[in-house]
């Protein structure tokens, strides 16, 4: 396809795009209504992926659901996390074969979201739609993504524009909270693409590169009770309460150096560490007279690329003495860490990865401004695309607000702009079937 011939589909997409902004909508709705949060172990995603199943056949996309359990290396791939139960999980696949002789793409878009954080002022799971905006859990983080993924390819099938290579979408249960193991099923399936775009929210900005993160549970102990009879005890509230200055204070240290090259080597940004929970003493009791014998802090660390879980947890520890003038071996109280959830690695791609220069150049005509690519400020389930050999995968979503919070949305006029730059950019990697 000539360059005049590409900036004549682009415009007949952009056109469809806005002819079909009801569709987009209604899509996006039907997706949030359902409950798809994730709790864990556990989870209620059949309903959200048999209605996507659905609304994929009616679209013209092969399409099945399949039980993660069912597959034979599921248990066996190397990022397989133990722990969860997926009855009733499924996962949904869709393809549209090109003609043959083109690049392939895959969109991969987990359907589960996080719970409903207190203070949202309506039904999360009921959409509104206010000036540019669509109100509802997980339409931002990321039903919306995912509706976009699909209305590009149903875009081009109604334009009558064949692709050489194939399209593949797949819908994934249990992303959130460290989860990946629906994104570990997809690979254990064989779902296989040349490249790979994760429609996560990222405000149209291109992600070549993810953070990583832990979460730990970690512990001081201590003695109780009243010194009567000169016993020496030891509150492990206070323990934990110089842990969490520490934090404080590392947190900042660390936003003075840069991230590694190229992705986050041009800012100093904050990378968190964030206090999620603090528990001490008897929660039962009506009141409590004595210090607690343990207290816990759960916290989340990011880190980046390159960086292991013993890494992060070696320069927490190295810090802290650091911090406090005294080693462990010194009698430093002795934090104990224990793993919450899986440890998401950072992850990057190799700067010459074809698809960044396309997707870079659709987002500048899209938008009529230069693309930014770079590191994500999140954690995802990318690491199981670029360190297992099935990417590589790059990250870009739609633009909006308050993931994980009261009143999240997603803004509808980024989900048009991200429909047309799907679309053109499909037609570049993939290639366009000439007509005889």
């Amino acid at each position: 396809m000539t360059s005049s011939e590409h900036t004549a589909a682009r415009d007949r997409i952009r056109e469809w795009t806005r002819r079909n902004r009801g569709e987009l909508i209604d899509l996006v709705s039907e997706l949030v209504t359902h409950d798809t949060v994730n709790r864990v172990v556990t989870g209620n995603e059949k309903a959200c992926q048999e209605a996507l199943l659905a609304r994929l056949l009616r679209y013209g996309f092969e399409a099945e659901l399949y039980e993660l359990e069912d597959l034979p290396g599921f248990r066996s791939h190397p990022a397989y996390y133990p722990g969860k139960d997926y009855r009733g999980r499924p996962n949904v696949c869709a393809e549209w074969r090109g003609t043959g002789g083109g690049r392939s793409l895959l969109f991969s878009s987990h359907i589960d979201t996080a719970a409903a954080a207190p203070g949202w002022p309506a039904d999360p799971f009921t959409t509104r739609v206010e000036d540019n905006r669509l109100y509802g859990i997980g339409s931002f983080d990321m039903k919306g993504g995912l509706a976009a993924s699909i209305l590009a390819v149903r875009c081009l099938m109604e334009l009558g524009i064949r692709l050489r290579g194939d399209v593949l979408l797949e819908s994934v249960v249990d992303e959130e909270f460290g989860g990946a193991n629906g994104t570990v099923a997809g690979r254990a399936k064989g779902t296989r693409a040349d490249a790979v775009v994760i429609p996560e929210p990222t405000n149209l900005a291109l992600y070549a590169a993810t953070r990583g993160g832990a979460l730990w549970r970690v512990t001081f102990r201590g003695t109780t009770g009243l010194a009567f009879s000169g016993e020496t005890l030891h509150n492990p509230a206070q323990d934990a309460a110089r842990f969490i200055v520490f934090l404080e204070a590392f947190e900042r240290e660390r936003a003075q150096s840069s991230g590694p090259e190229p992705w986050y080597g041009d800012s100093r940004e904050t990378l968190p560490i964030l206090v999620t929970r603090l528990e001490a003493g008897d929660l039962t009791a009506p009141l409590c007279d004595v210090g607690p014998v343990e207290c816990h802090v759960d916290l989340w660390v990011e880190c980046y690329p390159g960086v292991t879980e013993e890494m992060l947890k070696e320069s927490l520890l190295l810090g802290y003495e650091r911090f406090c003038g005294q080693t462990l071996e010194e009698g430093l109280a002795q934090p104990e860490f224990r793993k919450m959830i899986r440890f998401l690695p950072g992850t990057s791609v190799d700067p010459s990865c074809p698809l960044i220069p396309v997707l870079s150049r659709e987002i500048e005509a899209a938008t009529g401004r230069p693309a930014s690519v770079t590191g994500s400020p999140f954690a995802c389930d990318a690491f199981v695309f670029n360190e297992y050999g099935a990417g590589p995968a790059l990250i870009l979503g739609p633009s909006g607000a308050n993931a994980h919070a009261p009143d999240e949305y997603v803004e509808l006029d980024s989900l048009e702009l991200l429909i047309e730059i799907y679309a053109s950019a499909l037609i570049r990697w993939c290639g366009v079937q000439e007509e005889d």
